[in-house]
């Protein structure tokens, strides 16, 4: 494994060689189009997220998880399940980290991307993904449709981080910018080099077509960065 190492400011930049609000009560509607809800809205709040999801609830809470709202649509013998994930800030950073890199963009929200037979968008503090729950023959137009109509009733707004624009464009795989809010979601996109930096504030991240990674980290001040940087060439050398 190899590691480079750059530093900006109170950003330090890693280039990793690859292999190293809640919706209000119309939200989602009741009726859209032939499909109806079936039963009430169900409703996660804060820890509850535990029970609703075997495994992975720690990742929602790092990016700020307030609650998620479920509810499942039904036509005849067909079913499409809906889930409005509210988090306490704009919902692009769950939104970059849960997107599918094989999807293909949607403009949805503030933007969305669509994979086989779900759809995931977010706009303003909430992340909205919609699942074809069992396999029917217009379930791709089933899915827009209904994501469609969720767009019309969630919060508008929310803006991308600052960060981001920080990562080189040249050679960036569209569609694979991740936004790092702390130690899991770094360990998800980088894991050898996770160890190696701890306390930084936020963070980004992309692929690039050379099939390497560029994370870029922000402490509080250039002093955490430049310590940063040199307690993790110590533990390289150490190792």
């Amino acid at each position: 494994m190899a590691y480079h190492f750059r530093a900006w400011s109170a950003a330090l930049i890693l280039l990793l060689v690859a292999g190293c609000s809640t919706p209000e009560s119309s939200c989602p509607p009741q009726i859209i189009g032939t499909w109806s809800a079936e039963g009430e809205t169900e409703v996660y709040v804060g820890d509850d997220l535990f029970v609703y999801i075997n495994g992975g609830a720690e990742i929602y809470h790092e990016y700020g998880f307030v609650q998620v709202a479920v509810q499942r649509y039904v036509r005849g013998d067909d079913s499409i399940s809906v889930e409005i994930y509210t988090m306490d800030g704009d919902a692009f950073g769950i939104y970059s980290f849960a997107r599918s890199s094989s999807g293909h963009e949607v403009k949805l929200g503030n933007g969305g991307t669509s994979a086989d037979y779900y759809m995931q968008f977010w706009s303003g503090p909430e992340l909205a993904v919609i699942t074809a729950e069992n396999e029917f023959e217009d379930f791709g137009e089933a899915v827009s449709e209904i994501a469609t109509a969720v767009a019309e009733c969630l919060h508008p707004g929310g803006v991308e981080p600052g960060l981001l624009r920080q990562l080189p464009v040249e050679g960036r795989v569209t569609g694979s910018e991740v936004y790092l809010s702390g130690r899991l979601a770094f360990m998800n996109v980088a894991r050898p080099a996770a160890p190696l930096f701890a306390g930084f504030e936020e963070g980004a991240a992309a692929r690039y077509e050379s099939g390497e990674h560029v994370v870029v980290l922000r402490w509080k001040g250039e002093a955490a960065a430049f310590q940063a940087l040199q307690e993790a060439r110590q533990l390289c050398v150490a190792s």
